[in-house]
């Protein structure tokens, strides 16, 4: 594979993994407005309901979504020759893939549990 390939895959990941962390963030801050000035309304079951589903469901598939990502650009930075031994690559040896993916899930579940409590 020509080294240009992957370069233009991770550049494309790299870009939906920033777009998926804008889009969780904004929904959230989003999320916590209505929840902070939602005032009546958000004691109907209906709308809680509705809020918590798009909380869990919504977190979900942005962990999916950026766990897919991140493994992409792993598996590209592989496909390009020489990389290993570069500082990048070297510096992408020490901090493996999984300690991401664990503080991944953290934060995000933490995130999910502190508006869900704030829901009900």
């Amino acid at each position: 594979m020509e080294t240009s390939t992957p370069i233009e895959l991770m550049k494309m990941r790299a870009a939906d993994a920033r777009m998926i962390v804008m889009s969780f963030t904004i929904s959230h801050v989003g999320l916590a407005l209505v929840l902070g000035l939602g005032g009546a309304g958000l004691e109907d079951s209906g709308v809680q309901l509705a809020l918590a589903t798009w909380i869990v469901l919504g977190s979900l598939w942005c962990i999916a979504f950026l766990d897919d990502a991140m493994q992409d650009l792993m598996a590209a930075s592989s496909d390009i020759t020489g990389f290993a031994e570069s500082a990048m690559g070297k510096r992408m040896e020490k901090a493996p893939i999984v300690v991401f993916r664990i503080v991944n899930v953290a934060v995000t579940s933490l995130i999910v549990i502190a508006e869900l409590l704030a829901i009900y």
